[in-house]
């Protein structure tokens, strides 16, 4: 049986989406960590056919953007730590700097958890070419298993419950 999995939260409620998973797979008072790796933006330079491209991912590193990232990411997870422990499991809160795949990755080898359990955000084409998938790098770099959530876009749903509520009368 599972002990210790971790869930990584990027804010977004595709990615919150694996909270209810998380806790399908873990019995009441097992860990989970909530893990968060904000990405400083970074110039990317990529070698195409011998033509050098320079990709800018964001705009220029601010450190109070950070700041504001860091306490945004950290009032969402205390929130998601208080419901889970609520629920009856124990939870950290974790947030990491660097690569997203890499921090994940990292953290799930360097606290021996007994899975990752994360959505996709279904990135597809060209940016999924370009920017890759976390889930697909986490997915390549780990020796524990790695429960993949597919994530429903809250438009559909949102707009399937308008169709149900509309179907309803």
């Amino acid at each position: 049986m599972l002990k210790h999995i971790v869930v990584p939260l990027d804010g977004s409620l595709l990615a919150e989406q694996a909270v209810p998973r998380a806790e399908e797979i873990l019995e009441k008072g097992a860990k989970i960590t909530l893990l968060s790796v904000i990405e400083v933006p970074l110039d990317y330079n990529y070698t195409l056919v011998d033509i050098p491209i320079t990709v800018v991912t964001a705009k220029p590193y601010d450190e109070s953007d950070y700041n504001n990232t860091y306490r945004r990411l950290e009032d969402y997870l205390k929130v998601k730590a208080r419901e889970l422990r609520n629920s009856g499991y124990e939870v950290d809160v974790v947030i990491e700097t660097g690569d997203p795949a890499l921090g994940i990755a990292a953290f799930a080898e360097r606290e021996n958890v007994g899975a990752v359990v994360m959505t996709t955000h279904g990135r597809t084409g060209i940016s999924r070419w370009i920017f890759g998938s976390v889930t697909q790098k986490v997915i390549e770099k780990m020796s524990c298993p790695v429960y993949v959530v597919p994530g429903v876009e809250v438009k559909k749903v949102e707009e399937s419950a308008k169709v149900r509520t509309a179907n309803a009368y």
